[in-house]
């Protein structure tokens, strides 16, 4: 089996322990798992020296590069990757035991694709069951894939992928504010030939007090890479497909489909969440009608009257 990069961008000492023992509990052995300390105020080497495996490396930045540009860190990070595929690792989620043999497995029944994606479940601070994913086919062309990620079938996390390790050096990650929005594109990047897609739930993605996209103090961020990422997404030209199933989810994946989803998910993920101050920012953002800033004007004032 072919090597695989986990790459690990580390700042957090509270999970670290648990994400980096789920690495060295996969049923096989191909693989490295490299720790990269993003210039962290906590020991996080400690906590990796209790782990006594020469397939960790570790290494730390001189200075904290994800703090200023997440991404940017991110794209310094898999400069490390060895492997010829690789997994951008987080320091509070967790891979199922089978995880990377069966993404080696689908890898090997599906050359093609540049791009692997587990079934994910959601877990809280305790380890308990948020949420499930829901289910793709084994395969899934762009245009499914792009189907079933706006009809949001799948959840958008970045660790639950396996990469081609050069296809997604020679592209990189999508560089948007905080790296909101930037998981979701990349995949989407990378999903030119097509996704593999397991069909059991092996990756568990953690919500927790200390996680950047539960931190109210984003809320800018958010909404400026919502606006960079719907105007990406709308520029996508896919070509029309020839098969009959393809053409259906090209037919379905139109810019006034697109549209409608960046409007739902301005008010449901960014715009409920606003201070009254803060609504002002809506009457800057080109990529909304003047008629959906008044409608979701309206929303967010009954929303705010009534306390919600």
């Amino acid at each position: 089996m072919p090597l695989v990069s986990f790459i690990l961008p580390a700042y957090k000492a509270r999970f670290l322990a648990e994400a980096i023992a789920s690495i060295l509990a996969q049923r096989v052995p191909h693989w490295e798992l490299v720790i990269i300390d993003d210039a962290s105020p906590e020991d996080l080497k400690a906590i990796v020296d209790t782990f006594a495996d020469p397939r960790i490396r570790y290494y730390r930045n001189a200075k904290n590069i994800g703090g200023r540009d997440l991404v940017e860190q991110w794209n310094y990070c898999i400069s490390y990757a060895a492997g010829e595929y690789l997994v951008l690792a987080a320091d509070d989620d967790i891979y199922h035991p089978d995880y990377l043999k069966t993404c080696l497995d689908l890898a090997a029944t599906y050359p093609d694709v540049n791009l692997i994606r587990a079934r994910v479940a959601v877990i809280g601070e305790k380890n308990e069951l948020l949420n499930i994913d829901g289910s793709t086919p084994t395969y899934c062309s762009k245009h499914a894939f792009l189907y079933y990620w706006l009809r949001a079938t799948v959840f958008t996390c970045i660790g639950n992928y396996m990469f081609k390790t050069n296809a997604l050096k020679d592209k990189g990650f999508v560089n948007f504010p905080s790296a909101f929005c930037s998981d979701a594109a990349t995949a989407i990047l990378l999903a030119e030939d097509g996704v593999a897609n397991t069909q059991d739930m092996l990756f568990s993605f953690r919500i927790s007090g200390i996680h950047l996209s539960s931190s109210k103090a984003q809320l800018d961020k958010k909404l400026e890479a919502n606006t960079q990422f719907y105007s990406w997404l709308l520029d996508l030209n896919y070509e029309r497909p020839i098969d009959e199933l393809t053409a259906f989810f090209y037919k379905e994946n139109n810019k006034s489909y697109i549209y409608s989803k960046c409007v739902y998910d301005y008010y449901n993920q960014v715009i409920k969440f606003l201070p009254w101050y803060k609504f002002s920012a809506i009457w800057d953002c080109q990529l909304l009608s003047t008629k959906d800033k008044w409608k979701m004007f309206a929303r967010f004032t009954v929303n705010k009257l009534l306390g919600k």
